[in-house]
């Protein structure tokens, strides 16, 4: 992993063209991991097909399976869609990302579609929600990987890739988009505060499938008695949960309340680990407070993101003072964030 400070105060993870894809520390085993529990969520289509088939079979009328297997098609594209768009082939992972540096007058943007001029007048066509959208104003660079006109992008501090498609013209009616301003305050961080309000839309729509999973459960109750016992089991679960996220995206739809970082140095006691589902990380080690205070720290579900710049700039970032348990940590002018515990 190279380390390149971006603004000169902020080193960060970034994607070395000098190795293939695949044997990248930690973003090699993130795209395992992810593309695997992309295939293993596409099970619960399966099962939802499978219920269907079973009330067609026991006479549970048309509407219930019709409905069930509307359902299963709904999720089984969304799964779809979600691999595509962030997924690589498998023989991606053999080639290396190619550095892209962005001229002055060679990014614009058509709502959430940015362009990115390339070096041989072509441009890059790639759709980003808006905290994407500021580091890439903020930092001038992307990385290509593949060849021909379909191509992943990576950016600055991330593992994560977008689809992306290489035309001859910029998208239409684009204009140039303005570098965010630097702020060292994690309350005030443009991207920070964009990737907040990202993921609290995200926990949104998470909230109203839920809701609409607790709704299909109580409808197969009704229709469906023979399953009864595990379907007001399911609702209460599917409902609960969708209010723990409405809970969450309140929290997530401020900025973070801190007026300023504190930079600590970080020693990791092994190696970042990656679950076998989900693509969450694991990793901990040892770091020193301003009083001269060794604790340990530990991030036992992390953004790979996180885990990445961590293992790659032996930095640990808290929002505000840090104190034992839980706190605030991310990557200043990144969409990066997380918790840490401490001690």
């Amino acid at each position: 992993m190279q380390i390149v400070p971006v603004p000169e105060r902020v080193p960060a993870f970034e994607l070395d063209p000098a190795m293939p894809s695949g044997a990248l520390p930690i973003f090699g085993e993130y795209l395992d991991r992810i593309g695997r529990s992309a295939g293993d969520r596409r099970l619960l289509t399966w099962l939802f097909l499978a219920f269907g088939v079973a009330q067609f079979v026991t006479g549970a009328g048309v509407a219930l399976p019709l409905g069930t297997l509307a359902l299963a098609g709904s999720i089984e594209v969304w799964w779809f869609c979600h691999a595509y768009a962030r997924v690589p082939e498998t023989r991606l992972k053999r080639e290396a990302f190619r550095q892209v540096d962005i001229a002055a007058d060679g990014l614009v943007a058509a709502g959430r579609t940015v362009g990115v001029r390339l070096p041989d007048g072509r441009w890059l066509r790639v759709r980003l929600d808006e905290a994407y959208r500021l580091l890439v104003a903020g930092h001038r660079r992307v990385w290509l990987l593949g060849r021909g006109p379909k191509v992943f992008v990576g950016f600055s501090g991330v593992v994560r890739v977008r689809r992306a498609r290489i035309h001859d013209t910029p998208p239409a009616g684009a204009v140039a988009i303005a570098a965010p301003p630097w702020s060292g305050s994690p309350r005030l961080d443009p991207v920070l505060s964009a990737h907040r309000r990202q993921i609290a839309r995200e926990l949104r729509a998470t909230a109203a499938f839920l809701l609409v999973l607790a709704g299909f459960a109580l409808w197969v109750r009704l229709d469906f008695p023979a399953v009864g016992w595990a379907a007001w089991p399911f609702a209460a679960g599917a409902l609960l949960s969708a209010v723990a996220a409405v809970a969450r995206s309140f929290a997530h739809g401020r900025p973070l309340p801190a007026e300023h970082w504190t930079e600590l140095r970080a020693v990791l006691d092994g190696p970042v680990r990656m679950s076998r589902r989900g693509g969450a990380a694991r990793l901990s080690g040892l770091t020193m407070l301003a009083d001269g205070t060794v604790v340990g720290f530990r991030l036992p579900k992390a953004d790979p993101s996180m885990a990445a710049n961590i293992a790659a700039t032996g930095r640990l970032w808290i929002a505000g003072v840090p104190k034992p348990g839980a706190a605030k940590t991310g990557v200043p002018g990144y969409p990066v964030l997380g918790t840490v515990w401490l001690g």
